[in-house]
């Protein structure tokens, strides 16, 4: 195949800005050299001690390398310049209670400074000394934590190697006050912490969010319950006040009947706490009709709401089972009555159905009420048959009545005129 001499410069071109972009793309940072010197607390250079380095480079490249210093104490690892690095020691003598934090990386000197490790035992018990096991134990340094764990089931807790030297141990448990000391770490140090049963308030305040603000709900009662309490209080005016044990994890809910509650979570410590928790009536619809008996043929509104008496739109309605149509945005829909007889209507909406309704399907006459095909000659006049009397009062309606009062009338005066 000839390819044109300006094709070929052209695609030699295109090649070389491709090789050079894929180049750009891969290259990695240049890697720099940290001198790293670790110096006991006297000062002094440690030999054999493994260094740990860990990186995280701008493009979140990650990366690790290790090495043992000298025996003048020091040790050289190659880290990508300008990457995060975090340094620490591997060693069974001396520690870090936080590695050492270097922002962007370049070739320089850097002095790690460990201190001998120790450890502390840690025994809760309560007011009775009795050992608590579960108490959640956190060993404090300037404030900041550098270990935390729980007591076993023996009560006790051994703390991770530290450096050696004074903490703040916090021992605390469902249901018992906080409790602190201060506490050496040295070599393998045991100490003893008190931890005491307490209560204090929790205020609820219920509400049902299904309006816009939600509206309080003054009745009912609320629920509250950790590990350590399960317990349930009315609802007076909206607020439930409960006394629970300090230092807990509560769920809290609404307990009405008819409502459905959501589930809150509530964090007590040691002081007051006032919350919240919300509820709404349970799914529920209502069908009404605005006839309770139909001509065959015609239609009769059917009208869908929920358990807040609201319109309900796209429910939908079913006649004898059979699904007729969906209701519109005023919960309304023109609900047709084919056959005689007692016809069923329910609606559904999502997972809630209405208790179903009757509406009668009535067939037209096709004769007016009270006329009688069957007696072609009843009420013909001078037949001397009983009919005649009726077939008069078909055509003047009241006629005995009428009849029967001028009687009286004529009667009465009669009776005045012989009086006289």
């Amino acid at each position: 195949m000839n390819v044109s001499r300006p094709a070929l410069v052209v695609a030699v071109a295109l090649l070389v800005a491709a090789v050079a972009a894929g180049g750009v793309a891969g290259q990695q940072a240049d890697p720099v050299t940290l001198t790293v010197a670790v110096t006991d607390q006297d000062g002094d250079a440690l030999g054999g001690v493994t260094v740990d380095a860990a990186w995280e480079t701008e493009s979140g490249e990650t990366g690790t390398v290790s090495g043992a210093t000298a025996s003048n104490g020091k040790v050289f690892l190659d880290v990508p310049e300008g990457a995060s690095v975090e340094l620490d020691v591997d060693d069974d003598t001396y520690v870090r209670n936080r590695p050492l934090q270097i922002d962007e990386a370049t070739a320089r000197d850097v002095n790690l400074g460990v201190t001998r490790s120790g450890t502390a035992t840690v025994s809760v018990v309560d007011g009775q000394n009795r050992s608590q096991a579960d108490a959640r134990v956190t060993v404090r340094e300037d404030g900041r934590t550098v270990d935390r764990g729980e007591t076993g089931s023996d009560g006790t807790y051994e703390t991770a190697r530290l450096e050696r030297g004074d903490y703040e141990v916090v021992a605390v448990k469902p249901g018992y006050f906080e409790a602190s000391r201060t506490v050496t770490v040295a070599g393998d140090n045991e100490t003893e912490i008190a931890i005491e049963r307490g209560t204090t308030t929790l205020d609820v305040r219920t509400f049902d969010d299904h309006f816009d603000p939600p509206m309080p709900i003054e009745t009912g009662a609320v629920r509250a319950s950790s590990s350590v309490f399960d317990g349930r209080v009315s609802v007076t005016e909206g607020t439930a006040s409960l006394t629970v044990p300090v230092n807990a994890l509560y769920t809290v809910e609404v307990v009405k009947e008819g409502y459905e509650s959501s589930v809150e979570r509530v964090r007590v410590r040691e002081s007051p706490v006032s919350a919240n928790a919300t509820a709404q009536r349970s799914a529920a619809l209502s069908v009404s009709a605005a006839n309770e008996a139909v001509i065959v043929g015609e239609t009769t509104r059917v009208t869908v709401r929920n358990a807040y008496d609201e319109p309900v739109a796209g429910a939908a309605v079913e006649v004898d089972g059979e699904v007729v149509g969906e209701t519109d945005d005023r919960g309304e829909i023109e609900v047709p009555i084919r056959t005689a007889g007692d016809r069923t209507v329910v609606a559904r909406n999502n997972d809630a159905t209405a208790d179903l309704i009757t509406v009668t399907g009535v067939e037209q006459s096709e004769e007016p009420a009270g006329n009688d095909s069957g007696d072609e000659g009843a009420g013909s006049a001078g037949d001397g048959s009983d009919g005649g009397d009726g077939d008069t009062d078909d055509r003047i309606p009241g006629f005995g009545v009428v009849a029967a009062l001028l009687a009286v009338l004529t009667v009465a005066a009669a009776s005045r005129v012989r009086g006289r």
